[in-house]
């Protein structure tokens, strides 16, 4: 189970957003913009534990407190519960992860959960080549922008004719995020997934980008400002090279 340094009794009308360990960690880089940009800062911050998460622990660059593999920042004014996910989830545990999360989740009365994650760039077929290489999915009748392109179902057996053909969702590198999914659908919870086909490398840009999605979508911030680069991306790979180096 989920064990909570403390919590509240209940986050009704609460939305719970969680980011996805997937392709480049575009989900944790959304999550750092998301909480870089709540404004007034995030009121509370939860210690959270799992025996399924690699413990770890650091410094919290926004509150200079010491931070753990999983935390969870409350706003609310937004009505938000924020989760950042610092590490991983050992092999095999996911399933564990994923049944304690939503029976929290439920318990707690809150009204939607959104995974913020990826998927691989490479696998993406013709129709998804062109266009916005952002999608979202949802297991309700959620109400999305006009712009919003739904993730499209892939054929598991290709070679099948069009009356026997099976779909299903294909996230390759997306993590917990198909599974999160598929048990959502199994409890009819309100779920939504907003996810970006990327790469391996730099993906602070995939973070931003993924952010704004989710703020057409959820509106954690003002319409007119412009996101800022949270202050711990400023070392993401080390300080600049040294000038002596090129003389």
């Amino acid at each position: 189970m989920l064990v909570f340094e403390d919590c509240p009794s209940t986050l009704k009308g609460y939305t719970v957003i969680l980011p996805a360990v997937s392709v480049g960690n575009v989900g944790q880089l959304c999550v750092d913009v998301i909480l870089e940009n709540l404004s007034p800062p995030p009121q509370t911050v939860y210690q959270v534990q799992h025996p399924s998460i690699i413990p770890v622990v650091s410094l919290d660059p926004l509150t200079n407190n010491l931070s753990t593999a999983l935390q969870m920042y409350l706003h609310e004014e937004k009505k938000l519960a924020v989760f950042q996910l610092r590490s991983g989830l050992l092999p095999g545990q996911g399933s564990s992860f994923i049944e304690d999360f939503l029976d929290w989740f439920q318990r707690m009365g809150c009204c939607e959960l959104i995974v913020v994650g990826s998927t691989h760039a490479h696998e993406r077929t013709d129709q998804q080549i062109t266009g916005t290489p952002l999608r979202y999915i949802s297991t309700w009748n959620r109400k999305v922008p006009d712009d919003y392109v739904k993730l499209e179902m892939r054929d598991r057996f290709p070679g099948l004719s069009s009356e026997e053909s099976a779909e299903e969702l294909f996230l390759p590198g997306g993590g917990i995020s198909r599974r999160v999914y598929d048990k959502c659908q199994q409890k009819d919870l309100p779920f939504t997934l907003l996810l970006k086909f990327a790469c391996e490398g730099d993906n602070s840009s995939d973070g931003l980008q993924l952010a704004d999605y989710l703020h057409n979508l959820a509106q954690f911030t003002s319409d007119n400002q412009q996101l800022k680069i949270p202050k711990s991306w400023r070392f993401l790979f080390g300080p600049p090279a040294p000038t002596q180096m090129f003389w």
